[in-house]
């Protein structure tokens, strides 16, 4: 597909969030810090511009006010840590200079007890819990306290974690908010596949080396513990654990649950760990995931990041060009043709909806697929 057709539909929601009202939630997923990540990639990639245009500064100046006034809410998707990353992120861009983001340090006391809080609490969740804000930590990992922090976060994540009798072990966390019900959740938006990404970070890090290879491994081998694939079934893991999925051996397609996520974390810990068994099963699953095309049977119904066709593409181009592999070059336009054809509704934002109407920023995930491919 030409690339006059994804610029159609960046303009499109660039005239959009320009001008939209801005709400008082200033997460990054959900949220005005979300808005204004768009709003920045666009300047510098489209209009080419070194630094950030007034509409982002006021974003920005927006937040901060939102803070001073009294808002506390401190998740990465909804809360200050998203804010917080999308600072420093605009910052390592040369988009922010560093004095404009110093109110970060008053902050981050408050960010620390509130992350350490919720892993005592058992809510390690990437979106709703510790490890956003954990994620946070790590893009200001040259401030002199942020390693004791994740030492900390660390530490307090082994603790929780219930080892199982074949060496591995697994974290239970809350499966339907509504009823409470709690179980063992494989998935990367809010389960042990976020946990591996993460580790894999600190790896990165070459923090406490030796203590997260092993806890890696451990979460790693419990994940592929949970494969139900036989031939000629949909998917090779269920949506939360063996115990937890009620008889269902599938799971849906998208960045959020199943397939896709998982394996593209399994490859990331294989290449930091150098296995290469693991490598093979990571590139075996995503081959696999690549010819999953229908979208009623994938349960694919919107453009959005998370659930939707932009965010398949969006880990297919990852994918892509970390191995060079052609299939995931091909599987990337598909999906990325798929979201532009989701661009039909009069009545929607740049001509898109969520699927969840409450996901009210998922054209903006949508719209930074595009930008970053």
């Amino acid at each position: 597909m030409s690339s006059s057709k994804y610029i159609q539909v960046i303009e499109d929601i660039n005239s959009v969030l320009r001008t939209s009202e801005l709400s008082g939630n200033i997460g990054l997923h959900i949220g005005t810090s979300g808005i204004a990540l768009f709003l920045a990639y666009y300047d510098r990639i489209i209009q080419q511009k070194k630094e950030v245009s007034q509409r982002v500064l006021d974003i920005l100046e927006h937040n901060v006010k939102q803070i001073n006034s009294g808002f506390r809410q401190h998740t990465i998707c909804s809360g200050i840590s998203g804010f917080g990353w999308l600072c420093e992120h605009l910052r390592k861009l040369g988009m922010l200079d560093r004095g404009y983001i110093e109110f970060l340090d008053d902050l981050d006391p408050f960010l620390y007890q509130q992350m350490i809080n919720d892993m005592k609490n058992g809510n390690y969740d990437f979106l709703h819990g510790a490890l956003g804000v954990g994620t946070y930590f790590l893009s200001r990992f040259e401030k002199k306290e942020i390693p004791g922090y994740l030492e900390e976060l660390l530490t307090e994540l082994e603790k929780s974690g219930e080892p199982c009798e074949n060496g591995t072990v697994k974290w239970i966390s809350v499966l339907n908010i509504e009823t409470g019900e709690k179980g063992y959740n494989i998935s990367l938006a809010h389960g042990m596949a976020s946990i591996a990404a993460f580790l894999v970070r600190l790896c990165q890090l070459n923090i406490e080396t030796e203590k997260i290879d092993r806890i890696l491994t451990q979460t790693i081998t419990y994940i592929l513990d949970q494969i139900t694939y036989r031939e000629g079934n949909l998917a090779y893991f269920p949506s939360y654990s063996k115990e937890n999925s009620k008889g269902s051996a599938s799971s849906r397609l998208g960045w959020c649950y199943g397939d896709l996520g998982i394996a593209h974390i399994l490859w990331q810990a294989a290449v930091v760990l150098n296995n290469k068994e693991w490598e093979n099963t990571a590139l075996q699953i995503l081959h696999h995931t690549a010819n999953r095309l229908d979208l009623q049977i994938n349960g694919i119904h919107d453009a959005g990041l998370c659930h939707g066709s932009a965010g398949v593409a969006h880990v297919f181009w990852n994918l892509f060009l970390n191995t060079g592999l052609p299939e995931f070059r091909e599987t990337t336009d598909y999906w990325l043709n798929t979201a532009l054809q989701m661009s039909k509704y009069d009545d929607g934002l740049a001509g898109f909806k969520a699927w969840r109407t409450e996901d009210a920023l998922s054209i903006v995930y949508f719209e930074k697929s595009f930008i970053n491919l």
